[in-house]
Parts: structure tokens; C-alpha cells; sequence
């Protein structure tokens, strides 16, 4: 996750670990998401904390790519989050001819809410109800429409919290 200090860039915060890892737990939970659903939920729960409080949960730095905004070095944390028994990933094909991972949550794991405030938690939750039956293609899109997003994918930016002031969707 890097070892920044808390700016623009972070939310105001350091990066936790153990937050992003039971934010990651908590999706799962409630939502068995595709590993692309589960980068737009952590970014708007992130983004939309920042919003109400001016800090985000987790302090994680999110990039801009084409499928929208995702937690920088996403792939290496999931996998190490995997391989340290916090979560499941299955792969499933597709007949369109692409691979999707869902993740899903351990029975032996559970969610460890106090980690987290009280408005953190009805982040979480709100984040989880807005999206809860957006399709993956349908979040993309929704991220898309994101200043956060627009004003950083053609360079692949670092997205600065001060776009959450802009969300859209929550």
C-alpha cells in the first residue's frame, strides 16, 4: 500500500492495512463481488467517507485506469490478502471469452467491525446498498462518470481526494 504519508492523495490518512483488509472482508461478505466491482465499491467508500468527514477510511491512493479507478497495486495486496487466508478468490470463464475472480468470503473470517467508527460503518453500508445490484459493467460505466476518474485516466494518475467533493453516485 505504500508507506506515504497522510495528503491529498490518501484522504488525509496513513495508509491501515488492516482497515483496507476488512473493507475488502466486508464486501465480501455482503456481496461476493468480481474483483473489478470490488475496486469501484472500495473507491467510492473511500471517496464518499472523505466527502462527509474530509477523511478517508482506509488512506489508500487510487489510480485512474480504463476500467476506472482502483486501489494503487491492487493486484499484489489482493493476492497477499488471499495467500494470509482473509479472503477467497474463485475464477470463473465466462462464455464472452474473459475470466472474472469473485471474491468471497471465509467462514472462519469474519468481519471485524471494530476497526472502524460508526460513520465509517454506515459508509460501508450505504456503499454496499447503492451498488448492491450493479451489474460490474454497469459500476465501470458509473465510475466513468466520475470527474475523480475523467480528469485522470489519459495519464493513469493518482486520483486526489478532493474530487470526492464531485461524487456522483453516493
Amino acid at each position: 500500500m505504500g508507506n506515504h504519508l497522510a495528503d491529498i492523495y490518501s484522504g488525509y490518512r496513513n495508509p491501515n492495512f488492516e482497515k483496507f483488509t476488512e473493507m475488502v472482508v466486508y464486501f465480501s461478505d455482503k456481496l461476493s463481488t468480481f474483483k473489478t466491482k470490488m475496486n469501484k465499491l472500495l473507491f467510492f467508500a473511500d471517496f464518499l467517507m472523505f466527502k462527509q468527514s474530509c477523511f478517508s477510511i482506509s488512506g489508500v491512493r487510487y489510480k485512474a485506469i480504463d476500467m476506472g479507478p482502483v486501489p494503487n497495486n491492487f493486484q499484489s495486496i489482493f493476492e497477499y490478502l488471499v495467500n494470509n487466508d482473509e479472503v477467497d478468490i474463485y475464477t470463473t470463464e465466462f462464455p464472452q471469452g474473459y475470466t472474472g475472480e469473485q471474491f468471497v468470503a471465509r467462514k472462519d473470517r469474519p468481519f471485524k467491525p471494530d476497526f472502524f467508527s460508526e460513520n465509517e460503518l454506515k459508509t460501508l453500508e450505504k456503499v454496499t446498498i447503492v451498488f448492491k445490484e450493479t451489474s460490474t459493467t454497469d459500476i465501470i460505466a458509473l465510475s466513468h462518470s466520475e470527474e475523480a476518474w475523467k480528469k485522470n485516466e489519459k495519464g493513469k494518475s493518482v486520483i486526489s481526494y478532493e474530487y470526492a467533493f464531485e461524487l456522483n453516485q453516493t
